[in-house]
């Protein structure tokens, strides 16, 4: 019934659920892709999930993310989906420290399938403003779920943290580039937060989004969007403007910096 990257989104909504019962709002925020996917209609699926986490001690949160990932009764929410059972991480193995906390699990449905799937928090503090809203509604209703409330970060403060992600990687990223293309028709700019982006960091990220060829965004990012959407941006042409519009959008926070 689900492909692949629907089952792990299945689970990534599902932690997001049992977790939000153990911790408040005011400790943890979803970024990155599942940031954009849940609450900015994304159409880019993500293996991974990215969370920030602040002011929950270490072998706390190590201790309620395996709790949840153990529980029998969350397993079984996601038996109708196929996945018979989660194997969570082996603890000892796992990378654990004051800044970064990964857990590495794998889905195992009733077709015999092992799929790898990682939920990593940061601790380095939060980045931005964090606003707590419901899951897109087109999300949950897909998979026939309850309504899910989660804290996340706002749409500016994803759009800064791409840029940010798009100057500081050593090699390029199409999902980045394609991420800030995602956000541009749903923000509206304020003077205020254009001044925030330094027009040297805003002129470094424009420079960037050439770097990336057309096979590189179908590999790592077309792949990555359901069926129905593949066709239509599997095409160079549609690339190029991709990266058109994305540099545009960037554009237009350097000239309003300049224009004060």
């Amino acid at each position: 019934m689900y492909t692949h990257l629907e089952l792990r989104e299945v689970f990534h909504l599902e932690f997001l659920r049992w977790f939000g019962r153990k911790v408040k709002s005011e400790y943890y925020a979803v970024k990155g892709g599942v940031n954009l996917r849940f609450f900015y209609k994304s159409i880019r699926y993500s293996e991974d999930m990215d969370i920030d986490a602040y002011g929950i001690r270490k072998d706390v949160l190590m201790d309620m993310v395996m709790q949840v990932l153990g529980s029998p009764s969350f397993q079984t929410t996601l038996k109708p989906f196929g996945i018979e059972r989660v194997v969570p991480p082996d603890i000892s193995k796992a990378k654990q420290t004051e800044t970064t906390q990964r857990f590495k699990a794998h889905l195992v449905t009733y077709a015999g399938e092992d799929l790898f799937t990682k939920i990593e928090f940061s601790r380095r503090g939060f980045n931005g403003i964090i606003a707590v809203e419901p899951v897109s509604d087109d999300i949950t209703r897909a998979y026939k779920l309850q309504p899910l409330v989660a804290p996340h970060y706002d749409i500016g403060s994803a759009i800064k943290q791409k840029i940010g992600a798009l100057n500081a990687r050593t090699v390029t990223q199409a999902r980045d580039i394609f991420d800030l293309y995602s956000l541009s028709g749903q923000y509206q700019r304020s003077k205020e937060e254009s001044l925030l982006l330094p027009p040297s960091k805003l002129k470094e990220a424009c420079e960037k989004i050439f770097d990336i060829d057309f096979e590189n965004f179908r590999d790592t990012v077309v792949a990555y969007f359901p069926d129905e959407d593949r066709g239509v941006y599997g095409k160079p042409a549609v690339w190029d403007e991709i990266k058109l519009k994305t540099a545009r959008f960037l554009e237009d926070f350097g000239r309003e910096k300049e224009n004060g």
